[in-house]
């Protein structure tokens, strides 16, 4: 609904006007220009994007040239892996398609038909690429260099796949293979299994982060690979996110294990390989043989740390619970990955109705 003061009213032909004040006459009086439309959301944005446009200062930059001066200006606030992904987001994608169109000529049609033109990679991919790109507009609009033409894009839906998990009986042949070849860096599938972490972070654990009079285990690293001078070097970085820098209770059942693997250490990492960590890689090709000699299907290794979730949910765990120790930005993140798993957590809650009755 409009508000007082914001000038924009419903016509007698159902049309929707809106005006605003382009400059003043010599007598001090404003000098209007209208803008019509047939809803009052959409004159309200088209009043904005040409307020902003017409304040807009011309300057000489190419688009592309402006997305890499950001990037660069950006530097020191991204993560190195981050840092990469947006270097090949303007390599592979920006520069081609936009090529030495001027910051100033860009608009919406560009825009959208720049993510039309992605069509052929993944939705979740494109909504990366465009959130990179909102933000370059973002700051030229704050420079008055461009109006904000990135609102009415319209970006492909992302469709979830329904998360893959071993079953009981899969985790349990799993389980029993690995008390059978008792190799000391197994006990990072346990890991996964029990406590949920992600493959980096399980391999940048160190036994200093292991609180052992107090049952607990501090997640306060990762390990990626990022490419540094064009080659592919194993990196200590921080978690993920904030929220994935957080203290994990450990059951029982791990807390053995870990405190009869600690008895054999030979690195300051929990998992290692030549007493360095234990490189990703490493970590689930060792995996796979694991999978292989269990008699279990192949599913690979972030499946660990879905089963984990899709274990906690059946034992009654609160999403709010699961979230913090997965390491979320919130629990709608949790509902939404395990949305079915929450389906079957749901209807056994609700069958507990049943023992009222």
């Amino acid at each position: 609904m409009p508000r007082k003061g914001e000038n924009i009213y419903k016509r007698k032909d159902n049309r929707w006007e809106g005006r605003y004040i382009t400059t003043y006459n010599a007598a001090g009086k404003a000098i209007y220009k209208s803008i019509y439309g047939k809803s009052y959301t959409e004159v309200k944005m088209k009043m904005k994007s040409r307020v902003e446009s017409e304040k807009i200062k011309p300057v000489a930059i190419s688009f592309v040239s402006w997305a890499e001066e950001y990037l660069k200006s950006q530097g020191d606030r991204l993560k190195i892996g981050t840092y990469k992904i947006y270097e090949r987001y303007i390599k592979n994608h920006i520069k081609p398609f936009f090529g030495n169109i001027a910051l100033c000529k860009m608009n919406s049609e560009i825009i959208q038909a720049f993510v039309n033109s992605l069509s052929h990679i993944s939705p979740s991919t494109i909504k990366g690429i465009f959130s990179f790109l909102r933000e370059t507009l973002k700051k030229a609009n704050k420079e008055n260099y461009i109006a904000p033409i990135w609102l009415d894009i319209d970006l492909p839906k992302i469709k979830r796949n329904e998360v893959t998990a071993f079953s009981r009986e899969e985790q349990k042949q799993i389980e029993n293979t690995l008390n059978i070849e008792k190799n000391p860096n197994d006990i990072g599938i346990l890991i996964c299994l029990y406590a949920g972490l992600r493959i980096g972070e399980v391999c940048g654990l160190k036994w200093s982060d292991i609180d052992f009079k107090n049952k607990n285990m501090y997640i306060n690293r990762t390990l990626q690979r990022v490419t540094v001078d064009g080659r592919s070097v194993l990196r200590e970085l921080p978690p993920k996110s904030e929220t994935s820098k957080r203290k994990i209770p450990i059951p029982q059942c791990l807390f053995i294990k870990l405190k009869t693997a600690w008895k054999l250490r030979q690195s300051v990492y929990v998992l290692h390989t030549n007493y360095h960590a234990m490189d990703t890689r490493t970590f689930q090709y060792q995996y796979k043989k694991i999978l292989l000699r269990a008699g279990v299907r192949y599913a690979n290794a972030h499946t660990l740390r879905h089963t984990f979730s899709v274990r906690a949910l059946e034992l009654g765990f609160d999403v709010k619970t699961l979230s913090e120790i997965l390491g979320h930005a919130d629990a709608t993140v949790t509902l939404r990955i395990y949305a079915h798993s929450l389906d079957e957590h749901k209807r056994n809650s609700m069958a507990k109705f049943e023992e009222i009755i």
